[in-house]
């Protein structure tokens, strides 16, 4: 999901991508495509740009056409797998070669390209030669220059965040609340916790505890917003990668969130799925985060 205007916002179901414009608490259909989504992001001229399945050419829609194209935005011989443009206009994917396994077999990288597509930086090992990324599933970045990407490390979606310096060292990596020492959480924060696990019924507590990262996003204060997909607690961290704190959106009614997306005037959306057993629609919420 992704917000190029005030009211408009570009969705997927990773199948369908739809455009849609906000008319009070419904959506109209604008324009609909049927291709397979793995991210996307909106650039200053509000057009869309995407990946998609097996691809290693950036996919463009015109705000002005409509019509789908090719962008200069290219990684040779590698596969796309996640995109982020940057509010100077630079774009940021994620790539790999191979197949997709675990460990790791190929090549992972974080590219980052001009406005023309030139290639200026990419990302792949430590300072010690070791590869950092195992899948590369979300990226953002904040002012100060620091890369966010969601790293998904198995199967099940077990992941961590990796904080990557445009320099290239990794600053800080999180994985949820195993990070936490339960001595520093405060009397509020670990009463959600109690809550959610108990809510969660048969849920045992290192299945609660278990952090399966999505989707990262960059507020407008230059904070970090992450999502756990195994629970609805969303995770604050500063442009450093330190939590700041977490919360429990279940407990105003908001379940499974998958994604996020913030417009002009810094409203935030909240993307959620449902399970395939399901009869409820999906629903995206609007959001006041201060």
């Amino acid at each position: 999901m992704t917000a190029c205007s005030e009211d408009v916002l570009w969705i997927t179901d990773l199948k369908i991508l739809q455009k849609v414009k906000i008319q009070g608490r419904s959506l109209k259909i604008v324009d609909q495509k049927n291709i397979e989504i793995l991210g996307m992001a909106c650039t200053q001229t509000k057009d869309v740009l995407f990946v998609t399945k097996e691809s290693s050419v950036v996919k463009q829609i015109s705000n002005q056409t409509g019509e789908m194209t090719d962008s200069k935005y290219e990684v040779e011989n590698l596969e796309l797998s996640a995109i982020h443009v940057n509010p100077d206009g630079k774009v940021t994917v994620g790539a790999f070669s191979g197949e997709i396994s675990f460990p790791a077999v190929g090549r992972r990288v974080v590219i980052v390209m001009d406005r023309s597509g030139k290639h200026e930086t990419t990302y792949e090992y430590d300072r010690q030669g070791n590869p950092i990324f195992t899948i590369i599933n979300n990226i953002t970045r904040t002012k100060n220059g620091n890369i966010f990407v969601v790293d998904t490390l198995s199967r099940d979606w077990i992941g961590r965040l990796v904080v990557l310096s445009e320099d290239g060292d990794v600053l800080n990596t999180f994985s949820g609340l195993s990070d936490m020492n339960t001595n520093e959480m405060s009397d509020s924060d670990s009463e959600s916790k109690s809550d959610s696990a108990s809510d969660s019924g048969s849920e045992s507590e290192s299945d609660s505890d278990s952090f399966k990262p999505v989707c990262v996003i960059t507020t407008p204060s230059d904070n970090i917003i992450v999502s756990n997909i195994d629970s609805g607690i969303l995770f604050f961290l500063n442009s450093s990668g330190n939590l700041m704190s977490w919360y429990d959106i279940n407990k105003v009614g908001i379940f499974n969130p998958i994604c996020f997306c913030i417009n002009e005037s810094g409203h935030t959306y909240i993307g959620c799925f449902t399970y395939e057993d399901s009869s409820d629609n999906a629903k995206i919420y609007e959001v006041d985060i201060l």
